[in-house]
């Protein structure tokens, strides 16, 4: 988000939070959508999504804290979906700095994460993104869930019936062979998600799945089309801690 859209969209969120309460996450369950952490993102015309390690280093801190107090739980995807309250970590597309920078911030606090891989992107051999290696270390870690997003990182709402299905049953079977773990939850490359897509994925035995729509989860929505708090590069403490208690979820009316 550019400084002027940040400045215009921290000024509607200053008045959402004057005009209504702080979202409790006790009902609630906020999905914490991020990226790359230090990486350059493909197409990231905005900037959006290659998270500083500083500004990461100290929103994982924040969050930290948070849980040390009492006033903030923080589980995998599973159980905070199950229970509908607290919060969840979520890193989509599967960049190596998710396992060499992010994991050992995260594992320092013992705070759980998932990281949604789309295969393809490894197999590329492109740096930016895990190795078969990688993926099998960060697997393994305390905490860490891997899901799929899709083979080969396309929109799936562009596809045909029998390339959806092979995009969705080809990322989960890959991952389960290099993981030697069953790939339940996944989500949508691009946020690309619709009816006969949510078909698809329900047919095929996914639990969890997770869109780029903004807002928090409760028990009112689907578990295949799990709403998420996007975080940006330029996200200070002031707007992060903002967007955890909910002044942004006006945005839920201009995502997809």
């Amino acid at each position: 988000m550019n400084t002027y859209k940040a400045v215009v969209g921290d000024c509607i969120s200053a008045l959402s939070r004057a005009v209504k309460p702080a979202t409790s996450l006790v009902n609630n369950c906020r999905i914490l959508m991020y990226h790359a952490v230090g990486t350059e993102v493909p197409g990231d015309i905005q900037k959006l999504y290659n998270m500083p390690v500083k500004i990461f280093r100290q929103q994982i801190e924040q969050l930290a804290y948070f849980q040390r107090s009492g006033s903030l739980c923080i589980y995998d995807l599973t159980v905070g979906v199950e229970t509908s309250s607290g919060l969840v970590i979520t890193f989509d597309d599967g960049y190596l700095d998710n396992f060499t920078v992010a994991a050992p911030i995260l594992i320092k606090y013992e705070l759980p994460f998932t990281v949604f891989v789309a295969p393809k992107l490894i197999l590329d051999g492109d740096t930016r993104y895990l190795s078969i290696a990688a993926l099998k270390e960060l697997a393994a870690l305390p905490g860490v869930t891997i899901g799929g997003h899709g083979y080969s990182h396309r929109r799936l709402t562009e596809l045909d019936d029998q390339v959806l299905k092979n995009e969705l049953l080809d990322s989960r079977s890959w991952l389960e062979d290099i993981i030697d773990k069953p790939v339940l939850t996944m989500s949508y490359p691009h946020g690309a998600v619709d009816e006969r897509v949510l078909g698809f994925v329900t047919d095929l035995g996914f639990t969890t799945a997770a869109s780029s729509k903004f807002g928090v989860f409760n028990r009112e929505h689907s578990r295949l089309s799990l709403p998420r708090t996007d975080i940006w590069a330029r996200d200070t403490l002031k707007r992060f801690n903002s967007k955890l208690g909910g002044a942004w979820d006006w945005m839920t009316y201009f995502s997809q």
